[in-house]
C-alpha cells in the first residue's frame, strides 16, 4: 500500500526560479560541448556541406531538447527517453539528457532508471560514430565513460529522490502532529464545555426549582396568604434568584480571559462539608428531608465530596420537581474500597405513574446524564430509577484513594 504525500503548494516566483537556473545550465553545458567537440574536428577529413549539414542538426536536435526539458514532469519516461535519444546526435543536448535522466531517477521506480540508464548509454555509444573525428576512441573507451557517466548521474538523481522523500517524510509527521495536537485541543474543549454544561445545570437547576416552588406557591396561595406571608415568599423567590445569579456569575467566571480576569481567586465548590446547609435549605422550602451522614466520610477526598454534593442537590431538584410534597430520605455511607455510596429516595407522586413504570428504568434528564458522567470520571457508578415499590431512587458509587 503506497501513501501519496501532498506536497505544499511552491510559490510561482520560486518555481520559475528553479527551471530557469536548470536550463540555463543546461544550455551552457551543451554550448561548451558544442564549441569543444566541434572546435576539434579536422574540416580537411570532410565536405564543407557535410560539415554544415553536422553543424545544423546539432543545433536543430539540440534545441529540440531544451525545449522539451521543461515538460518532462508531466511524462518523466516519455520526454526523457526521447530527450536522450536526442543527445545521440547533437551534442548540445547532452546537458539537457543529463538533467532529464537525473529528474527521472528521482521518482525511484526501478524500471523507469532501467529504461533511462540503458537509453543514455546506447546514446552515448552508438553517437561516437555519428561525428567526424580523425582518430575515432575505441568503442569499449566509450562503453566505460558511457557507464560511469550514468552511474553518476543515476547516484545524484537517487541521492536527490531520497532528500525529497524525507523532507515529505517530515512534512507529513509535522501534519499528523498538528492535527494530533489540533484533535487533543478540540477534545479538550469538550470536556471543558460538558464540565460547564454539567455545574451549570447542577447549580441553576437547584436555585431555580426553589424560585418555581416558591413563585408556584404565590401564584395559587397569593389570595389566602396574608401580607406578612406574602413577602416572605416574595423575599424567598428574590433571595434565591440572586444566589442563582450569583453561582451563574461563579461558573461562567472560568469562560473569561485570563488576561482580563480580576485577580481574586475563584470560590471554593460545596462539598460534603457543605451537605448539612443544603438540607437545611431545602427544608426551609417546605420539602420533608432527611439526611443521615457516616461519619467516615469526613475523610473523603475534596473532589469526591464535591460530586456526592452534586449528587445530593440533583436528587433534592428532581423529587421537588417531579414528586412534590413526598418524604426525600438522603443518606451517605462509606462502603469497602473505600468508597462513598450515596443514596437519594422519595416516594412518586402519583401511583398511577407506579404503576406504569418499568421497575429500575432510568429517566433521560440531562441532570441524571450529568451525574453518571461524574461517577464515570471517578471510576465509579450511578444508577436513577423506580424500583419494584415505586420508590424512586438516585444511587452513585464514588471511590477514592485512602
Amino acid at each position: 500500500m503506497t501513501t501519496t504525500v501532498i506536497r505544499p503548494p511552491v510559490p510561482v516566483a520560486r518555481r520559475v526560479w528553479a527551471e530557469t537556473w536548470r536550463l540555463v545550465v543546461v544550455v551552457l553545458v551543451g554550448l561548451f560541448l558544442f564549441a569543444t567537440v566541434w572546435s576539434t574536428t579536422e574540416v580537411d577529413t570532410i565536405s564543407d556541406s557535410r560539415l554544415g549539414a553536422h553543424l545544423l542538426v546539432d543545433f536543430a536536435v539540440g534545441v529540440v531538447a531544451v525545449v522539451l526539458v521543461p515538460f518532462r514532469h508531466r511524462a518523466p519516461l516519455l520526454v526523457g527517453v526521447l530527450v536522450v535519444a536526442a543527445s545521440t546526435v547533437s551534442t548540445l543536448a547532452v546537458g539537457a539528457a543529463a538533467l532529464a535522466l537525473v529528474s527521472l531517477v528521482t521518482r525511484r521506480r526501478p524500471l523507469e532508471i532501467a529504461v533511462g540508464s540503458a537509453a543514455l548509454v546506447a546514446a552515448s555509444t552508438a553517437g561516437e560514430d555519428l561525428f567526424p573525428d580523425q582518430e575515432p576512441t575505441p568503442l569499449w573507451q566509450v562503453a566505460i565513460a558511457a557507464v560511469v557517466c550514468t552511474a553518476l548521474l543515476v547516484a545524484i538523481g537517487i541521492a536527490i529522490g531520497q532528500r525529497r522523500a524525507l523532507l515529505d517524510g517530515l512534512r507529513e509527521r509535522a501534519a499528523l502532529l498538528e492535527r494530533d495536537q489540533q484533535l487533543r485541543e478540540d477534545r479538550a474543549r469538550e470536556q471543558e464545555r460538558a464540565h460547564l454544561a454539567r455545574e451549570m445545570h447542577d447549580v441553576l437547576g437547584h436555585r431555580l426549582s426553589l424560585v418555581a416552588l416558591h413563585a408556584g406557591a404565590l401564584e395559587y396561595r397569593g389570595r389566602s396568604l396574608s401580607p406578612e406571608e406574602t413577602v416572605e415568599a416574595a423575599g424567598v423567590v428574590r433571595a434565591e434568584a440572586h444566589s442563582a445569579l450569583t453561582e451563574l456569575r461563579d461558573v461562567l467566571g472560568v469562560l473569561r480571559d485570563p488576561a482580563d480576569a480580576t485577580t481574586g481567586t475563584a470560590p471554593p465548590q460545596p462539598t460534603l462539608r457543605d451537605l448539612p446547609a443544603l438540607l437545611d435549605e431545602a427544608r426551609r422550602s417546605g420539602a420533608d428531608v432527611t439526611g443521615t451522614t457516616d461519619p467516615a466520610s469526613a475523610d473523603a477526598p475534596d473532589a469526591v465530596g464535591r460530586h456526592a454534593y452534586r449528587v445530593v442537590q440533583e436528587g433534592l431538584t428532581n423529587a421537588r420537581r417531579h414528586a412534590a410534597g413526598q418524604p426525600v430520605t438522603v443518606a451517605v455511607d462509606v462502603v469497602r474500597g473505600p468508597a462513598l455510596r450515596v443514596r437519594v429516595t422519595n416516594p412518586t407522586a402519583h401511583r398511577a405513574e407506579q404503576d406504569t413504570a418499568t421497575p429500575g428504568a432510568a429517566p433521560a434528564g440531562h441532570g441524571l446524564r450529568g451525574l453518571a458522567e461524574r461517577a464515570r470520571l471517578l471510576g465509579g457508578s450511578f444508577s436513577a430509577g423506580r424500583d419494584a415499590s415505586g420508590t424512586h431512587v438516585v444511587e452513585a458509587v464514588l471511590p477514592w484513594t485512602a
